[in-house]
């Protein structure tokens, strides 16, 4: 943030009026929210308020206040839209896109900074990943994907809201309090894709989700087909779910303007290509001599040229979900163990070390519990190991032959399941 309260607010209120033709190409969520806030005239309000409330949450809650502060997961289901059958990607391809925003949100990818760049130290892991739902709204078992062929051959800026629509040849979306819907389609023009503000649930719950045109989903199958090759890396959905969790383009939609961002550099403008670092140094607008912060995900640059999130960006992010998305805080959408019983005691299971380098040690610490089978899940809720234990006290378990990333154990004996969250980091 770098204006005083009465400024920003200020600022606020002009970037929600914000329609600029030179966005569009990329990214849809601002010219979104502005029809948004044409049919609703409380929303600029509701905006302002909640911004309020955002900015209060975080002075009393940023990172470097919650200390050891607990991993978020929020499920997703994805939902195909097409009408070439093109359009219809894999499930491979939607496998892709979940593991990039994964590896993205968590720092975990493999282009994110080093610890040279000048940039490095703002660099943050932010707490926030992803699962595909394996529980659907009515609490039966899914697969966490939809598919609906559409008469629409693409979809224009009159019939947006539709996507999100069954009755208009699209798809209504899943609980928007429990689930984060990500839509596949066949977007006309050059538009990558588009989200809806955390405060717009409360208007327009059924306009929820993030839209992303299937050319620039995931890094395999048609990721980066066409038009489009600079958008092969899965990199417009980090952008897309970044809106979706209240960030701001890096340049505040405006020339010098304010994304509510502490630790993100004043921007003259919306960034594209991929830049020489640094870029635009010294600026009239206020960059330092490290100029702009051009490889942050809310900028405009080519995929391969964006790599990070900032601590105040996932703070920001964490306010959303501590309010108007808490509902996703207790979302049983990607409970991996549902249907199971959950009577083990969590205490009596200890694993460490936890991040860890692929090689852990499981102790189960109830001396009654003696013969006990252990499981080793993926994001995706597939299991990829088994062990059966017979024996008392510490055992040891591998996993290097898998990547970096969220894994979960599960402990089974006499019909009870405790489930613990480990992470992979190399």
């Amino acid at each position: 943030m770098k204006k005083t309260l009465h400024l920003w607010l200020s600022a606020l209120i002009l970037s929600l009026a914000m329609n600029s033709s030179a966005q569009s190409h990329k990214c849809g969520t601002m010219p979104h929210l502005s029809k948004q806030l044409a049919k609703n005239p409380g929303l600029a309000e509701r905006f302002k308020k909640s911004e309020m409330e955002t900015q209060k949450w975080i002075s009393a809650n940023a990172k470097s206040n919650r200390g050891g502060s607990q991993v978020i997961t929020i499920p997703v289901v994805f939902h195909v839209i097409w009408n070439d059958p093109i359009e219809n990607i894999s499930d491979n391809q939607i496998y892709s896109q979940l593991d990039i925003l994964n590896e993205d949100f968590r720092s975990l990818n493999a282009d994110t900074l080093d610890d040279t760049h000048p940039f490095w130290q703002f660099t943050a892991d932010t707490e926030i990943e992803f699962c595909l739902a394996s529980v659907d709204e009515n609490g039966d078992p899914t697969d966490g994907i939809t598919r609906t062929q559409t008469n629409v051959a693409s979809w224009d800026d009159t019939i947006l809201d539709d996507i999100k629509s069954t009755a208009n040849g699209g798809h209504d979306n899943w609980d928007p309090t429990q689930y984060l819907n990500i839509y596949v389609v066949n977007l006309d023009g050059t538009l990558l894709g588009f989200a809806a503000f955390p405060d717009e649930l409360a208007t327009t719950p059924e306009l929820d989700g993030v839209v992303i045109r299937y050319e620039a989903f995931g890094n395999t199958g048609t990721a980066g087909t066409g038009s489009f090759q600079m958008n092969d890396l899965g990199r417009t959905a980090t952008h897309e779910v970044g809106h979706w969790l209240n960030l701001r383009h890096i340049w505040g939609d405006a020339t010098c303007g304010d994304d509510f961002v502490a630790d993100t550099e004043t921007a003259e403008g919306e960034n594209f290509g991929c830049p020489s670092f640094p870029h635009n140094d010294n600026s009239t607008c206020g960059s330092g001599p490290d100029g702009e912060m051009y490889m942050n995900y809310m900028d405009y640059v080519d995929d391969n040229c964006m790599n990070m999130f900032t601590a105040g960006q996932a703070d920001r992010m964490h306010a959303a979900l501590n309010g108007p998305r808490s509902g996703l805080l207790t979302s049983a959408g990607c409970d991996v163990a549902s249907g199971l019983s959950k009577n083990l005691s969590e205490k009596s299971i200890e694993v460490f070390p936890n991040p860890n380098n692929g090689d852990f040690t499981l102790n189960v610490k109830n001396p009654k519990i003696i013969n006990y089978t252990v499981d080793i899940y993926n994001i995706l809720g597939e299991r990829i190991k088994r062990q059966e234990v017979r024996n008392l006290g510490n055992i040891q378990i591998s996993l290097n032959e898998f990547g970096n990333g969220s894994y979960y154990l599960q402990v089974s004996a006499e019909n009870k399941t405790v489930t613990k969250k480990i992470f992979v980091t190399k």
